[in-house]
């Protein structure tokens, strides 16, 4: 019974190692997150246009990991507190908007993706890795 403790402790440890490892996000994939944030950002302000609160809150909760994700991006890069900013003003908007809808407050979601859409522009204008 031993050995089979033994590899799976050995999987474990070999499985934490690879982890630690794993390389930091590239900027590949922060150019993934842009467009995924521009498209959820279009789709978020279309569905509660449509009032579909389900598919609403999907797109609101998809933009607030993928602002966090900027954020964490922005943090470990030092060079853009505003950014910083930026990004974490993002994911409280996106944070707010499953709340408003499940109070059926669409004029308040509404609100909040429209200024998601908005702030695009001012990260982009200053801090857009690709120009």
């Amino acid at each position: 019974m031993r050995r089979p403790r033994r590899a799976a402790a050995a999987a474990l440890a070999l499985l934490a190692c690879a982890t630690a490892r794993a390389p930091a996000a590239s900027i590949l994939d922060f150019d993934v997150w842009m467009h995924a944030i521009d498209q959820r950002s279009v789709s978020v302000q279309q569905h509660i246009e449509a009032r579909d609160a389900a598919t609403a809150t999907a797109d609101a909760q998809e933009l607030e990991r993928l602002y966090g994700l900027m954020e964490d991006w922005f943090v470990k890069d030092g060079t853009a507190p505003d950014a910083v900013t930026l990004s974490h003003d993002g994911r409280a908007l996106a944070a707010s908007i499953p709340a408003a809808l499940a109070s059926q407050d669409y004029t308040a979601a509404a609100a909040s993706a429209r200024t998601i859409a908005r702030a695009c522009n001012d990260c982009h204008d200053n801090y857009k890795p690709f120009k």
